[in-house]
């Protein structure tokens, strides 16, 4: 009966170690699509500064798939 409580133990300290690796990693992901969102706004007025068409279209449509990948 003894061991009861050190599992217990054991299993809270695991469950709270797995929510934290998990909170890490949602940060760094947030962290990352937020630099790779203002790397394509920065590119997008480059080219259109630059009047580039296609690096305009590349960008945005980058810029979309991004935005949509943080909706759902």
């Amino acid at each position: 009966m003894n061991q009861y409580p050190q599992v217990k133990q054991n299993g809270l300290e695991t469950f709270v170690s797995n929510l934290n690796n998990l909170y890490i990693e949602l940060l760094i992901d947030d962290v990352l699509k937020t630099q790779k969102k203002t790397e394509y706004q920065q590119l997008i007025d480059e080219a259109l500064v630059n009047h580039d068409e296609a690096a305009f279209m590349t960008y945005t449509e980058a810029l979309k798939q991004l935005e949509d990948m943080s909706v759902e």
